[in-house]
């Protein structure tokens, strides 16, 4: 349908005047008052563009309509063959019972992507309701806070954008924040917060405030302190303002290098979580979606897990590695899972496709199951990458950070291969004694465990794989391309290509000085020979002040 000029609307296919007719279902309207009987008006703020006249299933009859399940609620919606039966800026949703909704609304029919509350004491959590990209936001910050995380939660917001010919994930994220004195916290158009590569390691972002790098569409944390400089700094008493956020709306601004997926009108479920001072107990929670057999040959279950000698063994080890600055696993409960959910995630999870309706972000909404502030860690049988040359990897996390004390959202969780939980090197002392690696499956996999839960809390890779980018701390050793690489490829350090990378394996990176370090530390991107499960003070200060923490 065509739109009609700004002082029209469109009612039953036609344009109108504001006041000439009543709405019917699914026309636009500015107030309640432009509905016919019985509907109401959901206004453009709240994501349905240029007004919609609805009722809400549960209190009223869809008449020629049907009922649509929206992230806001159940909503009745005029019926639709194709996107031509709706207006500008709806799409008719298959998924939904062939409705129309808002673009941002159509999910896949097998999608959940749902709203949680977090269980923190009420003083630590700032609802601020649902609004709209672009929109301004305060709240009120009280002298000696440890930590603050701004939360997006979709209410209607679209998948996918496409910049400059890519199709990514529409992340949300906070365009801009403002310390109380008006300076800033962070801004995703300043240079200042977007450091570059570096194959030398001359630059990294330990010296920003704060710093976004990982996509996180849907539901979206955003933590500070979660540098060097905002560790510094502290976080200052006062009234925080930003600006709510997600990359369809910059794909809506003129010349932003986006040809499909941008809009205005996008919005969100926004909260603060506050956090008064840094804590160090953490509870777990592992779901067993994997099919595995125990080494007395049963099937590994919540039941005999809290006895299993693998099973233990893998909770010792990563109690072992946060305790070494001072991070207690205080609790761990283990669940299983449906025979369905079992044959949907437990073989089918991809490293590659981590869009909120794929299978990995979709599998952590289990976590709703058992809602409570907890990390919650997946145990699946493999985890297939492509992009790893058509192996597989041994852990992935939802987003950096994960929304913590959040359940049931697409990024509740970490997803971990348990295919080496029961395996133990023939001829080796393998699972007896110090912790083994090489020989022990279960602390390989309590490695990986580990490794996942830092991203959950905030921790980033101090070198990525081609040595060209780093965490935002100083102290967790760096690997540079230039500096370290096998002499051969050192000058491939600022060419090199995802498809020939580069690799700064742990042996490169195994220096206990100077520049070739980090290759032992917990969050290295690899685990190799060289692991020993190393966390530093700046990684466990950060970790101290996620809001998992208690």
């Amino acid at each position: 349908m065509r739109d009609c000029d700004a002082n029209q609307r469109c009612v039953s296919g036609s344009c109108k005047g504001s006041n000439e007719s009543a709405g019917q279902l699914g026309d636009s309207c500015a107030a309640t008052s432009e509905c016919g009987s019985g509907l109401t008006c959901e206004v453009a703020a709240s994501g349905f563009p240029n007004g919609f006249c609805t009722v809400a299933c549960a209190t009223g009859a869809c008449g020629s309509g049907a009922c649509a399940g929206l992230a806001s609620g159940a909503t009745c919606a005029p019926l639709c063959t194709s996107d031509n039966d709706c207006r500008t800026g709806y799409g008719c949703c298959p998924g939904l019972g062939s409705v129309c909704v808002p673009n941002g609304a159509c999910l896949p029919g097998a999608c959940v992507r749902t709203v949680a509350t977090s269980p923190l004491p009420s003083a630590q959590v700032i609802a601020l309701g649902t609004h709209k990209v672009g929109e301004q936001l305060s709240f009120n910050v009280p002298a000696g806070t440890a930590s603050l995380t701004i939360v997006h939660q979709a209410k209607l917001a679209g998948l996918e954008v496409v910049f400059q010919g890519s199709l990514i994930d529409n992340s949300a994220v906070p365009s801009l924040i403002l310390k109380p004195d008006g300076s800033k916290a962070f801004d995703r158009t300043d240079p200042a917060f977007n450091t570059d590569s570096s194959s030398d390691g001359g630059v990294d972002p330990s010296g920003q405030y704060s710093m976004f790098s990982l996509y996180s569409p849907s539901t979206a944390a955003f933590t500070i302190p979660n540098t060097s400089a905002s560790l510094t700094a502290g976080v200052p008493a006062g009234t925080w303002k930003f600006v709510v956020n997600d990359f369809a709306y910059e794909c809506s601004a003129r010349n932003s290098g986006c040809s499909d997926g941008g809009v205005d009108t996008d919005t969100y479920d926004l909260s603060v979580l506050l956090k008064p001072a840094p804590t160090a107990n953490i509870d777990l929670a592992f779901y067993i979606v994997g099919d595995a057999t125990t080494n007395t040959g049963q099937t590994f279950t919540h039941i005999n897990a809290p006895t299993d000698p693998s099973a233990q063994r893998m909770v010792q080890t990563m109690t072992s590695v946060y305790s070494a600055q001072g991070i207690n696993v205080r609790n761990v409960n283990w669940y299983d899972v449906s025979a369905t959910d079992k044959t949907r995630f437990g073989t089918h999870i991809s490293a590659d496709l981590t869009g909120p309706c794929d299978e990995l972000n979709q599998m952590f909404t289990l976590s709703s199951a058992h809602p409570g502030n907890t990390v919650n860690l997946f145990l699946v049988q493999a985890i297939s990458a492509k992009s790893n040359g058509g192996g597989t990897v041994v852990g992935i996390d939802g987003t950096i950070p994960g929304p913590a004390s959040l359940s049931g959202t697409v990024h509740s969780g970490a997803a971990v291969s348990l295919s080496d939980l029961f395996a133990e090197r023939a001829g080796s002392s393998g699972c007896i004694g110090p912790t083994n690696i090489g020989n022990c499956g279960a602390d390989e996999v309590a490695f990986t465990a580990a490794h996942e839960t830092g991203h959950f809390l905030g921790l980033f890779h101090p070198t990525e794989e081609q040595g060209r980018d780093f965490d935002p701390l100083t102290d967790t050793g760096k690997c540079p391309c230039a500096l370290c690489a096998a002499a051969v490829d050192r000058s491939r350090c600022d060419t090199q290509t995802q498809s020939n990378p580069v690799v700064m394996s742990g042996p490169l990176c195994a220096a206990t000085s100077g520049p070739c370090m980090g290759g032992d530390n917990l969050m290295f991107w690899q685990l190799s020979s060289t692991s020993k499960g190393t966390v530093s003070p700046q990684q466990a200060a950060i970790m101290m002040r996620s809001p998992a923490l208690q």
